[in-house]
């Protein structure tokens, strides 16, 4: 009888049924400040849900460390003429549901980010392609409308969906069952909650060593700091400044890398009172951008040099300063464009978008408020803060970090200010001429001194108050293995794995 049990025991250790790796799955739980309001990839640019969908969906190019164009579904690519561009794809790769990825699976993409119907704010950044043509199965060619200088960088925001499957099961019904290509697949998904996700077994790139990830939206600050102290979180994203030194006490690895978006103000221009340039130009003057860094930042982040990007985007101009702190200079600005007695302004602020947003958008809300400008402000849940800037109904003042990830270009925040911008935010013949000198030129440094101009004609005629670029800092338990969350917002977990 010994020997039986004896031999029993063997079996089930030998086939790792009672082991501690078999009964404990690589699972990762990530904090993070909101989750997207569905899976559909195409019509959320924001920050948070690019890192989310990053999981399940990819691009045809990426954007390595050192901001040059790396392959992912497309293996390669060259300029057959100034409007034509050539691309050959990745073979035996197939989505989810085992569908083969292919031309016409980047023809449908493409095509449907472009359609009007699917309101895509990532729609302006491929403006120019006039269609895509099917060459073979895993050839194909874009013909833009004319010479587009950044189409590859556009395309690192175009994910790529299955044309068979989302057509046979319409929208609604692929929103329940989400497909992409990447190394994770979609499990689970609750609004304003979480997204989780599985390991993706067949991936072309491998077999992530995780089993399981899980997004869990933690709007408030004090939140996430907790679960990472009780060990709830595994990472967790944009924690406040304040707690870096107490949490590093408790032998918890905290990191911080600048981000490329730059937060501002952001003004709607087009109708009174806020037309007028000096009006914009008074609310640069009367924030204080040092106060912002220094007391809520602490340091973490750097200021705006009067333009949306940092130092680390094509086309940032070296020669543009910060607007200086005069509030004696906006009360003058805001008298000759006719406001001597100040006005009045609906504001709107988020939570948990950003580090410490809720403290400088009261902030800003006191220093407008000491020039004479009425801040009714409202704070909107992370949901609804994109319809409204995606619907144009947000604001006309307004908090937001505008990206310039993953392709750190100034051509993607500089893309939402054209007239036909999905947030009509301004309308200017001379910035939209500006804007497609930049995106018609082909050389590189032409076209890097084009976005330099643009830059300094926003300086002087300010579609925001510009405030600083950001920092994201973020804590990692010691069992977490490989995570680095980089400036272009995405982490890359399949090079993730869990300690035992």
């Amino acid at each position: 009888m010994a020997r039986i049990v004896c031999w029993i025991a063997s079996l089930v250790l030998a086939l790792g049924l009672g082991s501690p790796a078999a009964a404990q799955p690589q699972r990762l739980t990530i904090g993070i400040g909101s989750v997207p309001n569905s899976p559909e990839p195409h019509r959320d640019s924001t920050s948070n849900a690019m890192m989310i969908y990053a999981q399940m969906y990819e691009k045809l190019v990426g954007v390595d460390d050192q901001g040059r164009m790396v392959p992912v579904l497309a293996e390669s690519w060259r300029l057959v003429n100034d409007t034509t561009w050539e691309l050959k794809l990745r073979k035996n790769v197939a989505f989810h549901n085992g569908e083969p990825f292919t031309a016409e699976s980047v023809k449908f993409s493409i095509e449907r980010v472009m359609n009007p119907a699917t309101k895509s704010p990532w729609g302006g950044r491929i403006a120019l392609v006039e269609r895509v043509e099917i060459g073979d199965s895993h050839t194909l060619r874009i013909v833009t409308k004319s010479p587009f200088g950044p189409l590859l960088q556009g395309l690192t925001v175009v994910d790529m969906l299955p044309p068979k499957y989302f057509t046979e099961k319409t929208e609604r019904g692929f929103l329940e069952a989400p497909v992409g290509t990447g190394p994770f697949r979609f499990k689970a998904w609750a609004k304003q909650d979480h997204f989780t996700f599985t390991g993706n077994p067949g991936y072309w790139g491998g077999r992530p060593a995780l089993d399981e990830v899980v997004f869990r939206a933690v709007p408030e600050d004090a939140t996430r700091v907790a679960g990472v102290e009780t060990g709830e979180l595994d990472v967790a994203l944009l924690l406040p400044p304040e707690q870096v030194a107490r949490l590093k006490g408790k032998g918890i690895d905290v990191r911080s890398t600048y981000q490329g978006q730059g937060m501002v103000l952001q003004i709607r221009g087009l109708q009174e009172p806020l037309r007028s340039p000096k009006v914009r130009q008074a609310l640069n003057y009367a924030i204080d951008k040092e106060a912002i860094l220094k007391s809520i930042l602490l340091g973490y982040g750097r200021i705006l040099d009067g333009q949306l990007v940092g130092p680390d985007a094509f086309g940032y101009n070296p020669a543009l300063k910060p607007y200086p702190y005069d509030p004696k200079r906006a009360k003058q600005l805001l008298a000759e464009a006719g406001h001597p007695n100040g006005l009045t302004v609906r504001f709107n602020g988020s939570i948990g978008r950003y580090t410490k947003d809720k403290e400088i958008v009261e902030f800003v809300a006191g220093q407008l408020a000491e020039v004479g400008v009425k801040a009714q402000l409202e704070f909107l849940e992370a949901g609804v803060f994109i319809q409204q800037l995606m619907g144009a109904s947000i604001g006309p003042i307004w908090v937001m970090a505008w990206q310039y990830f993953p392709a750190m270009d100034a051509d993607l925040p500089l893309n939402f200010l054209r007239t036909e911008g999905i947030a009509k935010v301004m309308a200017s013949p001379e910035y939209d001429r500006l804007f497609a000198k930049q995106r018609t030129t082909m050389d590189a440094e032409a076209r890097r001194k084009a976005l330099q101009e643009l830059n300094a004609f926003l300086r002087n005629d300010p579609p925001a108050a510009f405030l600083v670029q950001t920092s994201g800092i973020y804590a990692v338990q010691s069992r977490v293995q490989g995570f680095t969350w980089k400036a272009t917002y995405l982490a890359d977990l399949t090079k993730v794995r869990i300690a035992r």
